[in-house]
């Protein structure tokens, strides 16, 4: 077991000996892989001791000048917890600024720093940078482009005169992401005689009565209580015979289940699978979670290498005769769950990160705090959902069906809740 994996063993237990463990080894080990710094860092802030959570980040970058992920953690500790922009923004043009050529890849920084400069500069109402941003961002025709991203660079270009380039920008956003009316909406607001190709998503099960209710939260970080939180935000909202949803990914976060890319090391079997995984990659699109080999390698630590080697055996053998997802039967429900880079919303969009430990637990839990039914779902934009685990009194079949439009979505909606009433 590595120092990363002992602090956080610790850490559930004994927080102090944890911080204590990883102030010996950054002391000794000056240079070192950056999970340690940046745990570390957290460990600070969790007590409250915000400028070591700062200058443990800042020393890291000192001792690993050329590290960029360290330069992405101090920018996000400065945006996302103190709320400081101005400190934030200059950390990561800082960042940037190491970078001599565009990297595409989902394993490198390059494209996180791109992402929040952009969305920074734009509530900022810096329309000029932000425009610099997101036109270096959107040349990389990434994933995590999200919808709302085409939207503010639209209007970004809008405010700056150039409207036709703001069409053309809508349209490509359209045609990425055809199932979001908000950006359909904006499009037709700005440009009434343009025929934007829009398609209205669909529900595979429609009864008259049912009601669905999308409960906004603010961002749910690592660690916080996931029980309070449905509680909190479901309270003035809730019925009896409700059923309350929660995305897999934002309650396994809660139980921080969730590893930095900057930390795995994937091993000669995980880059070796992963090479059999689908690796077709489209415009503003991902290939699948398991083609990245610090996924797989998270992969085989939840199900155990034997396991993913059967299960690599079965999906060989599924493929000659036409039948695919037998690699997921076999290697089962965690490496189905599993979510890569950068698939969560900042500051998250860098881990790798699986399903709850146990969702059926998890739903019954909500449901003896809430007094509803209770269910958790992964669910993507192509027509699927998959509740992985439910509480007494839900039908699974029905429940996927409902939701099957996926609507909490997929980006940057904050709303992970869905109550379902009427089920």
């Amino acid at each position: 077991m590595d120092i990363i994996e002992k602090a956080k063993k610790l850490k559930e237990n004994d927080k102090a000996k944890a911080i204590e463990l990883l102030e010996e080894f950054i002391n000794t080990h000056k240079k070192n892989r950056v999970g340690a710094h940046n745990l570390l860092s957290k460990l600070y802030l969790k007590s409250g001791e915000k400028e070591k959570a700062i200058a443990v980040l800042k020393d890291g970058i000192k001792a690993n000048p050329d590290n960029r992920w360290l330069y992405l953690m101090l920018g996000d500790l400065y945006y996302f917890d103190l709320e400081n922009v101005d400190n934030a923004i200059k950390v990561y043009e800082d960042g940037l600024a190491l970078f001599d050529k565009p990297i595409k890849t989902t394993m490198s920084p390059y494209r996180y720093f791109l992402k929040r400069l952009s969305n920074i500069n734009y509530v900022e109402k810096d329309f000029g940078n932000a425009k610099k941003y997101f036109e270096l961002f959107i040349a990389l025709e990434p994933s995590d482009f999200y919808a709302s991203d085409f939207k503010k660079f639209a209007e970004v270009l809008i405010n700056q005169g150039k409207k036709e380039c703001a069409r053309k920008v809508l349209t490509l956003g359209i045609k990425a992401h055809p199932g979001y009316k908000n950006l359909y909406e904006f499009a037709k607001k700005n440009f009434p005689n343009e025929d934007f190709p829009f398609r209205e998503r669909k529900v595979r099960l429609t009864i008259p009565d049912i009601e669905r209710f999308l409960i906004k939260t603010p961002l749910i970080k690592e660690g916080d209580n996931l029980y309070d939180i449905i509680d909190k935000y479901t309270k003035s909202v809730r019925k009896k015979n409700d059923i309350i949803t929660i995305s897999s990914c934002v309650a396994a976060m809660c139980e921080e289940r969730m590893t930095t890319v900057d930390t795995i090391s994937p091993s000669f079997l995980a880059r070796l699978v992963s090479h059999f995984v689908s690796h077709k990659d489209v415009p503003f699109g991902g290939a699948a979670p398991l083609a990245n080999p610090a996924a797989m390698e998270i992969a085989i630590r939840e199900a155990g290498k034997t396991r993913i080697i059967l299960a690599t055996k079965a999906g060989a053998i599924g493929r000659i005769f036409g039948k695919k997802g037998w690699f997921y039967i076999v290697a089962g429900e965690q490496a189905a769950l599993i979510d890569d880079p950068p698939a969560a919303i900042p500051p998250f969009d860098y881990a790798v990160i699986p399903g709850p430990k146990d969702s059926f637990t998890v739903s019954e839990k909500i449901t003896e705090r809430t007094g509803c039914r209770a269910a958790i779902i992964d669910a993507n934009d192509l027509g699927d959902a998959w509740a992985v685990g439910y509480s007494k009194g839900v039908s699974k079949d029905k429940l996927e069906k409902v939701l099957s439009d996926n609507p909490a979505g997929n980006e940057d909606q904050q709303t992970p809740i869905v109550i379902v009433r009427g089920l």
